[in-house]
């Protein structure tokens, strides 16, 4: 019996500590966003010939390694736009937005050709 509930409480405990260690803490958070956001910035100037400004991000962690910036581009705050990053890198995984806004992403050739 005694067994058991010992058991059973070092199972209890090695989850609660498993999952508390697996995030970040919010200044942690706030130095990625912030580095984040010129990266984002360039990185739809770039490719896309638009300033944009970012609203809100997201991190996942534990889950996964990635960091969401969300935003839209200035002067029209109807198109949303996502840009999400691999941690602790930061390099840029992937675009998001409306069809019709992806789909005007320039080409490789073309932007390195300037």
């Amino acid at each position: 019996m005694i067994t058991s509930i010992r058991s059973g409480l070092i199972f209890i405990i090695l989850i609660t500590i498993l999952t508390g260690c697996g995030g970040l803490s919010d200044k942690e958070e706030q130095d990625y966003y912030q580095r984040a956001i010129p990266i984002g910035q360039e990185y739809f100037k770039k490719y896309y010939d638009v300033e944009v400004e970012f609203t809100e991000f997201y991190i996942n962690i534990p889950m996964s390694s990635t960091m969401v910036l969300k935003g839209y581009p200035k002067g029209d705050p109807q198109t949303k736009i996502s840009l999400s990053f691999y941690l602790p890198s930061l390099e840029i995984e992937t675009a998001g937005g409306s069809g019709e806004f992806i789909e005007k992403r320039k080409r490789e050739a073309e932007v390195n050709s300037k």
